[in-house]
């Protein structure tokens, strides 16, 4: 099993067929699997050989579906990156998954750049203007298929899991295979279809929804770099787009912004909203502009990342995420694993063909969030008694923005690191666009420290949605027994 058999396939079956809309530009699948074969030959030549890692540094283009189609197909393992990470983020990713190159865009080469010495690799691809990447992926007929085994890892994803540090979630070919099928399992999408792809790639929810099944499935990835309305406006209402999976953070959008009121969704086989709780003002707002309902879903890179979504002929309930798609197991547990009656919180596990292999050369942390087949969330939530699961909050120390995930450990070690403060911790401050927004607690060390000093020198070490959007100085920070912040405390001083 390899999933860029899935291409190859396509460019045989329907090689005229846009695979990719981007911009003013179409690729069809025959193109697109020629451009794949030519960089996977390059690759090759460069000494990339199945098992081996490439870290791939980009965005929402054609090149990130390039890229990643041809490590895969010849038998590596892609290890997807957001552009927005700092060099100090960047750094360890590459030296944990021990990549032997990496593809990034040209005007992002310095991050890079500045930790090239300490974190060599074999070559370096740039995309953009002036860059290397149509010299490595030049069109090639010759198919680069490699067999690999359905166990093999095909993409590593890095997830801070319930450690609080960046580790490598290894998904399997088999994995991404379960994960891509659901959206027509559950939703009925096919070949004729068109998903809209603004969250980015390298998120697992966006790789498996939007990309795979695509290319899986025949149909187009309707590819934009960044939200811009006009653009929006023309996917969704001429440019072919009849699948929508999203964070709410665009549900929002589309419900307010002026310019986005005229779109008929009446055409769409599926809106789902995941990546992070779909807020009820959002979806009732939504449904009664539109008279559409968007099916909340749940899903965790350590799964591939999709495990439930409101599916099917089954009743859509809105604050719910739903059942458990086809193959996967839920249960509800307490703190010594026993199974809870509906209705009473608990820990959320699953199982299924959607299970990650393992953290990379993480055999503790693995075993500590697997056990016995079931995958420990770490999320709290309860089941009802007709069997729809729902998320109550997180035992784990995290916080969701723009349907990305903050671990609290991470964020704090750097502000303990910055010159002049003495202690922090963070909290989540609900925010109507991206759900929640970081606010740090500073005990200062050098009463001269300001806000703007805070956020400036994180910036250098943070991507910008992990960074402090406020900060507020505390005299001291109390903790519990086991060395948890009382926010609540902090929020009264």
């Amino acid at each position: 099993m390899n999933i860029y058999s899935w291409l190859e396939f396509n460019a045989q079956q329907k090689p005229d067929k846009v695979s990719i809309r981007y911009l003013s530009e179409e690729i069809t699948f025959s193109e697109l699997w020629k451009l794949v074969n030519g960089l996977g030959e390059s690759l090759r030549q460069a000494g990339v050989s199945r098992g081996d890692h490439v870290t791939i540094v980009l965005p929402n283009a054609p090149e990130f579906i390039i890229a990643y189609m041809a490590i895969a197909g010849i038998g590596a393992v892609v290890v997807p990156v957001n552009p927005t990470f700092t060099s100090r983020e960047l750094a360890h990713i590459i030296k944990d998954s021990e990549s032997k190159g990496i593809i990034l865009e040209r005007t992002n080469l310095d991050t890079y750049l500045t930790i090239s010495e300490t974190c060599p690799l074999d070559f370096i691809i740039t995309t953009g203007d002036e860059g290397t990447f149509q010299q490595w992926a030049s069109p090639s007929s010759n198919s680069i298929l490699t067999q690999t085994d359905s166990d093999d890892v095909a993409a590593m994803i890095y997830s801070s899991g319930l450690t609080g540090y960046p580790m490598g979630a290894m998904l399997t070919h088999a994995n991404l295979d379960h994960n891509s099928n659901l959206i027509g399992l559950c939703m009925g999408v096919d070949d004729s279809d068109s998903t809209l792809t603004i969250i980015p790639c390298f998120h697992s929810f966006s790789a498996s929804a939007n990309m795979l099944s695509m290319l899986r499935y025949g149909g187009s990835v309707y590819l934009m770099k960044r939200l811009d309305f006009k653009e929006l406006h023309y996917a969704l209402s001429e440019g072919g787009v009849t699948a929508v999976c999203a964070v709410p953070t665009l549900f929002y959008g589309l419900t307010h912004h002026p310019d986005l009121q005229d779109i008929d969704y009446q055409k769409m086989k599926c809106l789902i909203a995941g990546g992070s709780a779909l807020d009820i003002e959002i979806y009732n707002a939504f449904k009664d502009r539109f008279g559409m309902d968007i099916r909340q879903g749940y899903g965790i890179t350590e799964a591939s990342p999709v495990c439930a979504v409101n599916w099917g002929d089954f009743p859509i309930k809105p604050e719910s995420i739903g059942h458990t798609v086809p193959e996967v197991e839920a249960k509800i547990v307490d703190e010594n694993g026993k199974v809870l009656k509906p209705g009473v919180e608990g820990e959320l596990l699953f199982k299924g063909p959607n299970i990650m292999k393992g953290y990379y050369n993480k055999e503790k942390e693995t075993s500590e969030i697997i056990k016995d087949g079931w995958l420990y969330t770490g999320d709290l939530g309860y089941m009802d008694d007709e069997g729809y699961l729902y998320i109550t909050g997180y035992k784990k120390e995290m916080i969701i923005t723009s349907g990305f995930n903050v671990y609290s450990k991470e964020v704090v070690n750097v502000l303990n690191s910055l010159p002049g403060v003495k202690d922090s911790a963070i909290a989540g401050l609900p925010d109507p666009l991206r759900g929640s927004i970081i606010k740090a607690y500073i005990v200062r060390a050098d009463p001269a420290l300001s806000e703007k000093d805070v956020k400036h020198m994180a910036r250098k070490q943070l991507a910008s949605y992990k960074t402090p959007r406020k900060v507020v100085f505390v005299p001291e920070i109390e903790r519990d027994a086991d060395g948890k912040a009382l926010l609540e405390q902090l929020d009264e001083t």
